[in-house]
C-alpha cells in the first residue's frame, strides 16, 4: 500500500482539474478504472458537461449509518512559468511527491481511497458503509458538487459521520510538541458588492462628487477600523490544548476567562499574525475595484467586492449591516452575493474523541486540538443537514509548508503521505468497528 499511495498521487497529480474550468471528468474516470479493477461499485453524477462527481460504496452491515470519505477533485489553477517544477507532472523526487493539489487535497483523496480499498482487500465487513465521494467545483463555491448532489440527490448522501479537509498537522508551533488539528468549525463566507454612482464629467475639471473618489474614501473608513475581538468556544478550547507547550498562556488556563486570552494574544503579538487574528475577529478583505474607462473621465459608477469571513455565531444580516454603518456613505449600495453563516461540530463528543485517540496513538506525543478553518470547505453542507463533519489529514507540516496551498511549488512530502495513508485507514477502521 506504501508504494500505491506515491504511484496514484503521481498519477492522479497529471490529471489537470484546474478550475476554472473544471473538468473534473477526468478525475472521475481515474478512479473509476481503480474502482473497476478492485470491484467496487460506484456511481457518476454530472450536472454539466465535463463536472462530474463520484460515489463508491463498501457497503457494510447497516448497524450504523454511514461514514462518507469526502475529498474534492479541482484545484485552483497554477501558472507554470512561476512554478520550478511541472505543476502537473507529478514528478517523485527529492522525498516529495510534487505537484498542483498535493496538499490541495489530492494528496488526501488517494488517502482516502486507499484506506477503503485496504479494509475491502483484508475483508473486513464494517458495521457501517464506507463511502467514498470524489466531487467537483469546491474550489469556486460548490454549485456544480456538493450543493448540487444534496439538493438533486439528498437520498444518496445520509450519513452519521463525514471525515473531509481542513485538518493537519504542524511540526514547528509549539516548542518541543507536535499539534494535530481537527477541524470542527470553519467561518462564515459573505461576499459582498459595493456600488456608488454620481455625475461622470471631465478629468480636468474636477467637481467634487467624484464617485469612485467617494467609495474609495469609504472603504477607507471601512478597512481602518479593526474588528472587534471575539473569542469563541471553539478557538478558547485550541488555545487550551497549545497552553501546553506555551507558558505564557498560563494565566489564560488558570483562569479560563477568553477575556484574559485575547489580552494575552494581544500583549504578545500574536494578534498582530494573520493566522492568529483570523480566529478571533471577522474578516474583510477588498478584492476588486473597477471604475472607469479612460484616463480623462471621471467615472459615473464604482464598484468594490469585499470578502469578508464571519465567526461562529455572527448573523449574516448583522455584518452587512454594520459595514454599512462603518463605510459611512448612504449612497453606496451594498449587496450580499454569496453568504453562508458558520458552521460548527461537536468537539466535545464521541466522533471527535475517537479520531483524537488514533491521532494521538499514530502520533505519540502530538497534542490533538480542534481547530476552526479561516476558508470554506464542503463541510458546511453537511453541518448545515445535521451530519457532523470533520477535517482531517493525518500529515505533519512546517508552518512555511502551508503557504503552498493555493500557492507555488506544492508538494508532500513522501514519508508524510505514507504516514497519513496509514493514520487515515486507521481512523476509518475504528468507525468500522461501531
Amino acid at each position: 500500500m506504501e508504494h500505491e499511495a506515491v504511484e496514484l498521487l503521481s498519477k492522479y497529480l497529471r490529471v489537470d482539474t484546474s478550475n476554472p474550468p473544471g473538468n473534473e471528468d477526468r478525475a472521475v474516470g481515474f478512479f473509476a478504472d481503480i474502482l473497476d479493477a478492485e470491484g467496487v461499485i460506484y456511481k457518476i453524477y454530472e450536472p454539466r458537461p465535463g463536472r462530474a462527481s463520484l460515489r463508491a460504496v463498501l457497503p457494510g452491515t447497516g448497524e450504523a449509518g454511514p461514514l462518507i470519505l469526502l475529498n474534492h477533485t479541482d484545484v485552483v489553477p497554477a501558472r507554470a512559468e512561476e512554478w520550478s517544477f511541472d505543476p502537473f507532472g507529478g514528478v517523485v523526487e527529492g522525498g516529495y511527491v510534487k505537484g498542483r493539489g498535493a496538499l490541495d487535497m489530492k494528496g488526501q483523496g488517494i488517502m482516502e481511497l486507499l484506506a477503503l480499498l485496504d479494509i475491502k482487500r483484508r475483508g473486513i465487513r464494517p458495521v457501517r458503509d464506507i463511502v467514498f465521494l470524489a466531487v467537483a467545483d469546491e474550489e469556486a463555491g460548490s454549485r456544480w458538487g456538493v450543493e448540487y448532489l444534496l439538493e438533486h440527490h439528498p437520498e444518496d448522501f445520509q450519513a452519521d459521520l463525514v471525515l473531509n479537509e481542513g485538518g493537519f498537522g504542524l511540526k514547528n508551533l509549539l516548542p518541543e510538541q507536535t499539534v494535530m488539528m481537527v477541524s470542527t468549525a470553519e467561518k462564515g463566507v459573505c461576499w459582498l458588492r459595493l456600488t456608488r454612482e454620481g455625475p461622470p464629467g471631465h478629468g480636468s475639471l474636477p467637481h467634487g462628487r467624484n464617485t469612485l473618489e467617494k467609495l474609495v474614501q469609504a472603504l477607507s473608513r471601512l478597512l481602518s477600523e479593526d474588528q472587534p475581538v471575539r473569542i469563541t468556544p471553539v478557538v478558547e478550547r485550541y488555545f487550551k490544548g497549545l497552553g501546553r507547550g506555551w507558558d505564557f498562556l498560563g494565566p489564560f488556563l488558570e483562569e479560563g476567562n477568553p477575556e484574559t486570552l485575547a489580552r494575552i494574544l494581544e500583549e504578545n503579538g500574536l494578534m498582530a499574525m494573520p493566522q492568529v487574528s483570523a480566529l478571533a475577529r471577522n474578516t474583510i478583505s477588498l478584492t476588486t475595484l473597477q471604475a472607469g474607462i479612460r484616463t480623462n473621465v471621471i467615472p459615473s459608477r464604482a464598484e468594490a467586492h469585499l470578502d469578508v469571513r464571519l465567526l461562529p455565531g455572527q448573523r449574516i444580516e448583522d455584518v452587512v449591516e454594520d459595514v454599512r454603518r462603518r463605510l459611512g456613505d448612504e449612497q453606496v449600495e451594498v449587496v450580499c452575493e454569496t453568504g453562508t453563516e458558520s458552521t460548527e461540530s461537536p468537539w466535545d463528543g464521541e466522533y471527535f474523541s475517537r479520531i483524537q485517540n488514533v491521532l494521538e496513538a499514530g502520533f505519540p506525543g502530538s497534542v490533538v486540538v480542534p481547530s476552526l478553518m479561516f476558508a470554506a470547505s464542503d463541510s458546511r453542507f453537511f453541518r448545515q443537514r445535521g451530519i457532523p463533519s470533520y477535517g482531517v489529514c493525518p500529515v505533519l507540516l512546517d508552518l512555511e509548508d502551508v503557504e503552498m496551498v493555493h500557492g507555488i511549488d506544492e508538494k508532500i512530502a513522501v514519508d508524510e503521505l505514507l504516514k497519513g495513508t496509514e493514520v487515515f485507514t486507521a481512523i476509518v477502521e475504528e468507525f468500522c468497528a461501531h
